[in-house]
């Protein structure tokens, strides 16, 4: 038996627990949550609880269960970790307090090493994560994603035709860290940070196009807010996007991936040097 747990946050305050339970393990199917409802398997600091009830801030819920949460690996060796990562959970910890990549794989370690994140994926977006396993390879890969030069690319499927079907785009990104959003504009304002995301069609099928993306400035949510402001918004993104159009292609689930991942790398990851992963994505 498996022992999922999260902490309540301020803002879940009086929320239902099974509503709840559904955003904070959400890689946990609908039929395991229902079954452990059933046996009466979820605990709010220890005590069973009806999937009703209310709770409360600061309350450490546990989910009981044989199901077993397997992030899909790519490649792994004794310095890094390469995952798959599926939409629908955070890199760390986020506004849930929930199951996130980081305590799933640091779970698994079992203590053998601590997993570091190397850089993120938004909470909808899947595609290759990259981890290390150590203090050298953390240091050498944390520089090589500050200076760019790694390449990482992504697919994605967006609303209409891309004209020209292939270009590089720049313009200025604004954070709204508050409302956890960002803007783009087209000219350098306090704030702004420059961005540039460069883009290729790989097919157009009437009325949306997959492109492949790559960023060569990797700023917060840029791709898919960098599509919406050209007037091509990502099928499926509730945030950025076309909420009509999503609805009308009956998705909820973003268009995004990141299925390219390119290493340049020295010291002990030199042997990685030049190598490139790819998955494709599930859309």
């Amino acid at each position: 038996m498996r022992v999922y747990e999260a902490t309540v946050p301020g803002q879940a305050e009086g929320m239902r627990l099974d509503k709840y339970v559904s955003f904070a393990f959400s890689l946990l199917p609908a039929p395991v949550i229902r079954d452990a409802f059933a046996h009466r398997d979820i605990k709010a600091d220890g005590k069973r609880m009806n999937r009703e009830a209310a709770i409360q801030a600061g309350q450490k819920i546990q989910v009981y269960t044989s199901y077993a949460v397997e992030l899909p690996v790519v490649y792994e060796d004794e310095h890094i970790l390469l995952l798959n990562k599926p939409a629908g959970i955070s890199c760390d910890a986020d506004a849930w307090g929930g199951m996130t990549v980081l305590s799933l794989m640091t779970a698994r370690a079992e203590e053998v090493y601590v997993p570091r994140l190397c850089h993120r994926l938004d909470h909808p977006t899947c595609g290759l994560l990259l981890l290390c396993k150590d203090d050298e390879s953390e240091s050498i890969l944390f520089k090589a994603f500050k200076d760019r030069t790694l390449d990482k690319k992504y697919q994605c499927v967006v609303k209409g035709e891309m004209r020209p079907p292939e270009a590089l785009k720049e313009a200025y990104l604004v954070k709204d860290a508050e409302k956890a959003l960002v803007r783009i504009v087209t000219h350098e304002t306090p704030g702004a940070l420059p961005i540039a995301t460069q883009y290729e069609t790989l097919r157009f099928d009437g009325e949306v196009s997959r492109l492949r993306v790559t960023l060569l400035t990797g700023r917060t949510h840029q791709i898919r807010a960098h599509m919406a402001f050209l007037s091509h918004p990502i099928l499926g993104d509730d945030k950025y996007g076309d909420r009509a159009f999503n609805k009308r292609y009956k998705t909820t689930s973003l268009h995004l991936c990141a299925t390219e991942l390119t290493l340049n790398a020295d010291g002990c990851l030199a042997y990685l040097n030049g190598k490139t992963f790819k998955i494709d994505p599930p859309f």
